[in-house]
C-alpha cells in the first residue's frame, strides 16, 4: 500500500511540475527563403529521446506543442536536405509559449542524399515521396514478427483476410531490403516469420514495377508497396529464433528459423510444424479469426539475395510444404426465385491432402557505360517452378423444401480425387536506357508451360419427390491437361520533344491447350466401370492467339500530368474436339479500346491527385460459347451460348492523397464509377424439382459507384502516443439477373464507417482498437422477390501491459454481430486470445502461456447474400485452447549481440506520426 502511495505521490508531482508550452518560429536560408517541409523537433538533454516534432509549412513555419517533463533545457534540431543539421540547446521556458523568430540555417558545402542528425531517429520520416517509419520507435511483444510490427504504425490497417492499407491505399507488395522474400510479391512469408527486432525501418513508397524502378519512371499504380530494412551494423548479421509449444487437445507448434548478413548477401532459412491453422509462420499471439476447420502444416524454406535492387543481383528461393486440411460445414439457405421460394439445407465434409514444392530464381544483370553517360541497360530473367500432389475427398447431404413445407428433394453425393500439377514459368526482358537517359526500349518474353493430371470417382444420388423419380450419377474419371502461353511484348518510350513523350506498345500472345478427360460410368452387369460416356468425355485442343498494338501520348506541364492511350485487339480462338465435334468452333473478336489520364503532383510528393478512365474486355469462355450441354452435374444443366458479344467495362477512377506533414494529417480519397456495356451473365430457370438450366445471355444496364474517405491524425511526446484514423466507405450497384426467364435488377447499398485509435504510454501500456458499422440494403424492381436490409458490426480490442521487470500480458479481443443470421445460428460471437509472458537470461528467451478463445464463444458463421438468395453458414473451426510456447532468440550485428527486447522500457513508446525531411 505504502508502495502505491509513493508511486501516485510521484506521478502527480511529475504531473504538477512538468513544463508544457507551445514552441513556434520561421525556419529560412541564408538569403531569407523560407524553407517548407523542413522537420523541427525538439529532444531530451539525458537521453536524447525525442519530445516533439514538427514540419514547416509552406511559410516556413513550426508551431509544437511541448511537454518537457522536468527537464529545464532541450535540443532544438532541424533537419532538411541539402543544408547544414541546425542544433541549439534550448532553455525551457517559464511560460507556457516560446517563439523562435526566425532560425537561418546554413547550406550544406556538398550536396547530400540524406541529412545525417547525430541523435535518435524521430519515429516516422518523410523523404520525398516516402513515409519512413523507424521500427525501434514502435513497442512489439518480445515474440512478435514483422506483421505484428506493421499493425502498431500510424495509419497502418491490416484486415481480417490479411489485406493491408497505409492511410487507406492499398498495400501491393512486401519487400524485404527491396527485394522479394521467398519470391512472394505479397510478402506473407516475410511478414510471419521475420522478427520484429530486427527491423530497422518500414519504408512505404507508391508502388512500382521492376522496369519503373530502373528507368526512374514515376508510378502509375494507385497502390503503395512496403519495404523492411533489415538492421545490419556494417552489413553483417546473424539472427534467428527457435520456438516451441505443446497444449491441451494435443495441440503443438514448432519453428526454427535463421537469417544472415553479409556484405550485400542475404541468406533465410524457416522451418515450422504445427495443427492449430498457421500455414506460412507463427505470431507471438494468435490472430482473432475463425480459423476455418482443422488445418495440420509443415513446411520449410530457404532464400538466398546477393546485390541491391538498383544493381546486379541474384534471388533465388525453395519451398517444401505439406499441409492437412479438414472441414465441415452446415448451410441453411432461404432461395427467392421468381414465383418459386424454398429453403435448401446441407451439410459438407470434406479433406484434402497436399504435398508443394515451389522454386524460383530472379536475375537482374546490369550493363554500365564505360564513360559517365547515364545510358545502361538491364537483363532480367525470372523463373519460377511448381510440383504439388494432392488428395482430395468430400461428402454432401442436401434436402430442399418448398415453402409449404413440401419436401422437394433430397440429394448426396461423395467424390474422391487424386491430382498431380507441374508448372515452370520463365520471364526474359532487355531494357536498354537510350540518349539522355529518359528515353528506354523494354523487350519482354514469357512463357508458362503447365501439365495436370487427376483421377477421380464421384457417386452422386438425387431423389425427386414431386416425379417420384431418383437420379444416379456413378463414375470414374481420368484427365490429363498440358497447356503452354507464350507472350512477346515490345515498349518504346521516346521523348519527341521536352514535356511530350511518344509511347508505342505492342503484344502478341499464342495459348494452347491440350485436354483429355476419359470418364466411366459404373456398369451394373459387369459391376465394373466400363461404361465409356462419350458425353461428358473429350479429347480437345485449344488455342487463342491475341495481337494487341497499342499506342500511348503524354505530355507534362509543370506539375500536371496527361496520358492517352489507344489499343486494338485481335483475339482468335480455335476449338476442335475429337469425341464430341459438335463442341467445335471458331471465333475471332476485334475491338478497340481507350484510357486517359490527368495527374497532379506537387514536388515534394505531398500530395497527388488523379482522374483516371479505363476499359477493360471480358471475352467470352469456352464454356459460354459451346452449344453443348454440359451434364456433369445432374442438379444443374449447363449450355453455351456462341452468340455471346465481348463485355466491356467502363472505369472511371479518382484517387488523391495529401499529407498534411505540419499538423500531422493524412487524408486519402477514391471515387470509382464503372458501366458494363454487354454484361455477360447467366440465364437459370429451375424447374419444380429444383434442377437448375443455365445458359448465358448478354444484357445492359449494369453499373456500380464506389467510394471512401479515409483520414488519420498522430499526437506525440516523449511518454505517450496516440494516432485516430477514420474512413468511411460506400457503395451503390445496380445488378441485372435473370432467373426464371425473369428479368430483374437489385440496387444494393452499402455504407461502411469505421474507426481505429492507437494510443501508448512509456513503453508500459500499449492499446489498438477498431470499430466498423456496415449497413447492406438490397431492393428488388419485382414483387416476387423480397427487399432486406441487415447490418455488419466488428469490434477489436488489443492491449500490451508490461510490468515488473520483464513480464507481459496481452490480449486481442473481436466482437462480430450480424442482425440476419438467422434463429438456426448465432449471430454475434465473441472471440478473446490472451498470452502472459516473461522475458529470461537477459531477454534471449521467452515463456509465454497462450490462451485461444478464452470463452469458448467463437464461431464461425458466416452469412452471405445475393440476388437470389440468402445463406447462413456454420463452418468446423479451431476450438478453445490453451498452450505453453518457449521462445529462443539468438543474434548479432556487426560482432555485437542483438538486444533481444527491442527498445528498452522508459524510452518512449510508439509514435503519433510527426515527420522529418530528408
Amino acid at each position: 500500500m505504502k508502495k502505491t502511495l509513493v508511486l501516485l505521490t510521484l506521478l502527480l508531482t511529475t504531473s504538477l511540475f512538468a513544463q508544457k508550452f507551445t514552441l513556434e518560429g520561421v525556419v529560412k536560408d541564408q538569403d531569407a527563403n523560407v524553407l517548407e517541409g523542413a522537420t523541427v523537433y525538439l529532444q531530451s538533454i539525458k537521453d536524447s529521446i525525442p519530445i516533439a516534432y514538427s514540419i514547416t509549412n509552406k511559410m516556413g513555419e513550426f508551431s509544437m506543442r511541448v511537454n518537457s517533463g522536468l527537464d529545464s533545457k532541450t535540443i532544438f534540431n532541424i533537419a532538411y536536405l541539402g543544408y547544414k543539421p541546425y542544433i541549439k540547446d534550448l532553455n525551457v521556458p517559464s511560460g507556457d509559449f516560446l517563439d523562435m523568430g526566425d532560425v537561418i540555417i546554413k547550406d550544406q558545402i556538398e550536396e547530400l542524399d540524406v541529412v545525417s542528425i547525430i541523435a535518435k531517429a524521430p519515429p516516422v520520416l518523410i523523404k520525398r515521396d516516402t513515409i519512413e517509419y523507424n521500427a525501434d520507435s514502435f513497442k512489439t511483444l518480445p515474440n512478435d514478427k514483422a506483421e505484428d510490427l506493421l499493425k502498431k504504425l500510424p495509419g497502418v490497417e491490416i484486415d481480417l483476410d490479411g489485406n493491408i492499407t497505409v492511410n487507406g491505399v492499398d498495400v501491393e507488395a512486401i519487400n524485404v531490403d527491396g527485394m522479394k522474400f521467398f519470391g512472394e510479391k505479397n510478402g506473407e512469408i516475410a511478414l510471419k516469420n521475420l522478427p520484429s527486432n530486427v527491423i530497422s525501418k518500414v519504408q512505404v513508397t507508391d508502388y512500382k514495377t521492376n522496369m519503373q524502378k530502373f528507368t526512374g519512371e514515376e508510378s502509375d499504380s494507385g497502390t503503395k508497396e512496403i519495404n523492411l530494412k533489415i538492421k545490419k551494423g556494417k552489413n553483417r548479421a546473424t539472427f534467428g529464433d527457435i520456438k516451441a509449444g505443446y497444449g491441451t487437445d494435443d495441440k503443438y507448434q514448432a519453428n526454427a528459423n535463421i537469417f544472415k548478413l553479409i556484405d550485400g548477401k542475404q541468406l533465410g532459412l524457416i522451418s515450422g510444424t504445427n495443427n492449430i491453422n498457421m500455414s506460412r509462420g507463427f505470431n507471438a499471439l494468435p490472430d482473432t479469426d475463425t480459423s476455418n476447420g482443422y488445418i495440420e502444416s509443415d513446411f520449410i524454406g530457404a532464400n538466398f539475395t546477393k546485390g541491391k535492387w538498383n544493381e546486379t543481383r541474384i534471388n533465388g528461393n525453395y519451398k517444401y510444404s505439406t499441409q492437412n486440411r479438414d472441414f465441415e460445414q452446415l448451410s441453411h439457405r432461404e432461395n427467392f426465385l421468381p414465383n418459386l421460394n424454398y429453403t435448401t439445407d446441407s451439410k459438407t465434409r470434406s479433406y484434402n491432402d497436399s504435398d508443394k514444392h515451389q522454386g524460383g530464381a530472379d536475375l537482374k544483370f546490369i550493363i554500365l557505360p564505360k564513360n559517365k553517360s547515364s545510358k545502361k541497360v538491364q537483363l532480367s530473367n525470372e523463373i519460377d517452378f511448381n510440383s504439388s500432389t494432392s488428395e482430395y475427398g468430400s461428402s454432401e447431404e442436401r434436402t430442399s423444401i418448398e415453402s409449404n413445407g413440401d419436401l422437394v428433394s433430397d440429394y448426396n453425393s461423395t467424390n474422391a480425387s487424386t491430382s498431380s500439377n507441374y508448372e515452370i514459368k520463365n520471364a526474359f526482358s532487355v531494357t536498354p536506357i537510350l540518349n539522355s537517359g529518359r528515353d528506354y526500349l523494354n523487350i519482354r518474353l514469357n512463357t508458362n508451360f503447365n501439365k495436370a493430371d487427376t483421377n477421380s470417382q464421384k457417386f452422386s444420388e438425387n431423389l425427386l419427390y414431386n416425379s417420384n423419380t431418383t437420379i444416379t450419377q456413378d463414375q470414374i474419371s481420368e484427365t490429363n491437361n498440358a497447356s503452354s502461353n507464350i507472350n512477346l511484348s515490345a515498349f518504346w518510350s521516346k521523348a519527341l520533344f521536352p514535356n511530350f513523350r511518344l509511347m508505342p506498345r505492342y503484344s502478341a500472345t499464342v495459348n494452347t491447350q491440350n485436354n483429355e478427360k476419359y470418364i466411366y460410368d459404373f456398369d451394373e452387369n459387369s459391376n465394373r466401370y466400363d461404361d465409356f460416356n462419350d458425353v461428358l468425355s473429350s479429347d480437345s485442343k485449344y488455342v487463342t492467339t491475341t495481337i494487341r498494338p497499342a499506342l500511348k501520348l503524354r505530355y507534362e506541364y509543370k506539375n500536371i500530368r496527361f496520358e492517352v492511350e489507344g489499343a486494338f485487339t485481335n483475339t482468335y480462338r480455335s476449338y476442335k474436339d475429337a469425341i464430341v465435334t459438335a463442341r467445335n468452333f471458331k471465333s475471332d473478336f476485334d475491338y478497340v479500346t481507350y484510357s486517359s489520364r490527368i495527374r497532379y503532383r506537387d514536388p515534394k510528393g505531398y500530395k497527388n491527385i488523379s482522374l483516371n478512365y479505363n476499359q477493360s474486355v471480358n471475352i467470352p469462355s469456352v464454356n459460354q460459347l459451346q452449344p453443348v450441354e454440359d451434364v456433369s452435374n445432374i442438379t444443374h444443366i449447363r449450355v453455351g451460348n456462341p452468340l455471346l458479344e465481348p463485355e466491356i467495362s467502363h472505369n472511371v477512377n479518382f484517387e488523391y492523397q495529401n499529407n498534411l506533414a505540419y499538423n500531422n494529417i493524412n487524408i486519402t480519397g477514391r471515387a470509382k464509377a464503372q458501366f458494363v456495356q454487354d454484361k455477360i451473365i447467366n440465364s437459370t430457370t429451375t424447374d419444380a424439382d429444383l434442377n437448375r438450366y443455365t445458359t448465358y445471355t448478354n444484357i445492359n444496364g449494369d453499373y456500380s459507384y464506389t467510394g471512401n474517405v479515409a483520414i488519420s491524425k498522430s499526437y506525440y511526446n516523449k511518454k505517450t502516443n496516440i494516432n485516430l484514423n477514420a474512413r468511411f466507405m460506400g457503395s451503390y450497384n445496380n445488378n441485372l439477373s435473370v432467373q426464371n426467364n425473369v428479368t430483374f435488377t437489385a440496387k444494393t447499398t452499402v455504407i461502411k464507417p469505421s474507426f481505429s485509435f492507437k494510443y501508448s504510454y512509456n513503453s508500459k501500456v500499449d492499446v489498438s482498437t477498431s470499430y466498423s458499422y456496415a449497413t447492406h440494403k438490397s431492393v428488388f424492381d419485382t414483387d416476387n422477390l423480397n427487399d432486406n436490409k441487415y447490418f455488419i458490426q466488428n469490434l477489436d480490442v488489443n492491449t500490451s501491459l508490461f510490468f515488473f521487470k520483464n513480464a507481459f500480458l496481452s490480449n486481442r479481443i473481436s466482437y462480430r454481430y450480424n442482425s440476419r443470421v438467422g434463429d438456426t445460428f448465432d449471430g454475434d460471437a465473441v472471440f478473446w486470445n490472451a498470452g502472459l509472458g516473461v522475458e529470461l537470461w537477459d531477454n534471449k528467451a521467452t515463456l509465454t502461456l497462450v490462451g485461444y478463445d478464452m470463452l469458448g464463444k467463437n464461431n464461425g458463421y458466416r452469412r452471405s447474400v445475393t440476388e437470389t438468395y440468402i445463406q447462413d453458414v456454420e463452418n468446423k473451426i479451431l476450438e478453445q485452447y490453451f498452450m505453453m510456447t518457449f521462445v529462443y532468440k539468438f543474434g548479432n550485428f556487426a560482432g555485437q549481440k542483438m538486444k533481444m527486447g527491442g527498445k528498452q522500457r522508459g524510452q518512449g513508446g510508439r509514435s503519433g506520426g510527426s515527420f522529418r525531411r530528408r
